[in-house]
């Protein structure tokens, strides 16, 4: 089998010459894996990378965080089979795939590896992800980037960004959910998850019910006050969330009267009132 790997030389809190230097020992597991990626400076030349890669090997390898193997399966088509190094901060894929914590047990997970397929969110008909939310996440995400740009980086700035969102008022909207045949009304949401796994990042269990292999959407929809969302996040952080309205579809439709942002695997996607999604059933290849 042989492997290539593309690296996202800003993923996590380390620089580029510590990521390769802990590379280096990735490869020695792995063979023949050539490492390419390090010197792109743009999401754009990191995409157009790793299509190029992928051309060259059989099994692609990302190596980042969530956003950086969101960007290299958008960049590519449904034949490139992938595999997954987590380099990011909080890598929820890393727990969706119960990958472990070392980098070179993972390398050896790859090397010994076989295929499995996975589902896929195409999000308004133009971009895939496996998790996707509208509302409190992606504001979160806004503070946690300029935490990140004074030096703050991961569990730290994650922590004080969604701190930051419940001290200040928490936006909510009413939002008009279509799943299927059904059609929900949830007054006040402060958020609606959108997802394939169970996960977000930090090992946050947050839609516990989802699963990555179904054929469906695992929607999750919270209203619930200030106090109850931060007891619901250390539950997710320890054991599981419990709070929301959840249900599972292969198509959903979120309608609101005001403005909110969407996020899809950890970065900011648009900002609108009409999100679609739907389930790409078994178009994500993965080696693991």
């Amino acid at each position: 089998m042989r492997f290539g790997m593309i690296v996202n030389p800003t993923a996590g809190p380390t620089n580029v010459s510590r990521k390769a230097q802990t590379l280096r020992a990735v490869q020695e597991i792995l063979g023949d894996c050539e490492i390419r990626g390090l010197d792109t400076r743009s999401r754009e030349e990191f995409m157009h990378c790793a299509a190029e890669l992928a051309r060259e090997v059989e099994v692609l390898i990302v190596a980042g965080g969530d956003g950086s193997f969101s960007d290299a399966v958008n960049a590519l088509d449904g034949s490139t089979t992938f595999s997954y190094l987590p380099l990011g901060s909080g890598c929820a894929l890393q727990y969706a795939l119960d990958l472990p914590p070392q980098l070179t047990r993972v390398a050896k997970r790859i090397k010994e590896g076989c295929l499995h397929f996975y589902d896929l969110i195409l999000c308004d008909e133009t971009r895939k992800a496996f998790m996707a939310s509208i509302g409190l996440e992606a504001d979160i995400l806004h503070r946690r980037e300029a935490l990140r740009e004074s030096g703050i980086n991961g569990p730290p700035a994650y922590a004080m960004a969604a701190f930051g969102s419940f001290f200040t008022e928490l936006e909510r909207t009413d939002m008009t959910i279509s799943l299927d045949s059904e059609t929900l009304v949830v007054p006040n949401a402060v958020t609606a998850i959108v997802t394939k796994i169970p996960y977000y990042g930090y090992k946050m269990r947050v839609v516990p019910n989802a699963v990555f292999d179904d054929g469906h959407l695992h929607l999750l929809a919270i209203n619930s006050g200030w106090a109850e969302i931060v007891g619901g996040m250390a539950n997710a952080f320890l054991y599981e969330n419990k709070l929301g309205l959840y249900r599972k579809a292969r198509e959903i439709r979120i309608t609101m009267e005001r403005q909110r942002y969407a996020q899809v695997d950890g970065g900011i996607y648009r900002k609108g009132t009409d999100f679609r999604f739907r389930v790409l059933p078994r178009a994500l290849r993965m080696w693991c």
